[in-house]
């Protein structure tokens, strides 16, 4: 008599290097759910698949050698039900840098909710083109090498804009073709060809505003784009994490974010005034 044995994906947890926006390869990596360590499936690179771990929520709590150790909350109602994966970004530990040395910036802004920046001299993909048909958004992609390829997962990226400024973000839900991803909500703003598209660096935030970056320090030279929010306010500011470093003031330099329809209203009320 065959004995039948049902598995059921109950979540499927990605780790990700906040300094690089990569999945992480350390292979010493430790789960503990609700106290009791737990070993699940390993997917590949930084993905992990537990099954049948039960339908009640649970305190999951992760350690990566060369990491801070972090403990996340997992509410089922918040999950994909028909994939439940969840993302977590982790920080280079102070006490090992087991994959080599970071730069970091910190300091305290008030309302501040997130924090996040782009490495200007690293971009993975250019940007072709944009199209929403039936409520289905795609962006088609150009290769950083004439005739080449492009690769993206299941994140999010940041576009930069012509000028430098700004950068919209995109979730990819999907990849179409080696030139195309299926997005998940159209972009916010217009983008030219070669556009260029980066991986994005994750900071951290605690609810009083204090706040902390890293990056690896593996350049000459470090110039970012940082991005964060505070209250109802959207900033970017550049900054070369070689000439500043440490703790900073985050909105000195900083440029508010305001939507072109924004802008142009403005436009039009200031020059309303004049005559």
């Amino acid at each position: 008599m065959t004995t039948l044995i049902s598995a059921k994906l109950t979540l499927a947890v990605r780790l990700i290097d906040t300094t690089t926006g990569r999945d992480i390869t350390e292979p010493n990596v430790r789960f503990t759910i609700d106290g009791n360590d737990f070993m699940p499936m390993k997917k590949g690179d930084g993905l992990y698949a537990f099954v049948n771990v039960g339908r009640d929520d649970f305190l999951m709590q992760i350690d990566v050698y060369g990491y801070d150790t972090k403990v996340i909350p997992v509410i089922k109602e918040e999950l994909d039900q028909k994939l439940p994966m969840l993302d977590v970004f982790l920080m280079p530990s102070e006490k090992n840098r087991a994959y080599g040395e970071v730069l970091e910036v910190y300091g305290t802004l008030s309302d501040l909710s997130y924090i996040e920046a782009i490495n200007l001299n690293r971009p993975i993909a250019l940007f072709h083109s944009s199209q929403t048909k039936k409520e289905v958004h795609k962006i088609s992609l150009l290769s950083m090498t004439p005739g080449g390829g492009v690769s993206l997962d299941s994140l999010k990226y940041a576009l930069l804009s012509e000028t430098g400024s700004f950068y919209d973000t995109f979730k990819v839900l999907e990849q179409d073709s080696t030139t195309t991803v299926r997005i998940s909500k159209a972009l916010r703003n217009e983008h030219k060809l070669n556009d260029r598209i980066f991986r994005i660096l994750y900071g951290d935030v605690k609810p009083e505003g204090d706040f902390v970056l890293k990056v690896r320090d593996d350049a000459s030279s470090l110039p970012h784009l940082l991005h964060f929010v505070a209250g109802e306010k959207e900033y970017f500011r550049e900054i070369d994490l070689h000439l500043e470093t440490g703790e900073i003031d985050l909105l000195e330099g900083a440029v508010e974010y305001k939507p072109i329809e924004q802008e142009e209203e403005q436009d039009k009320a200031e020059g309303g005034t004049e005559h």
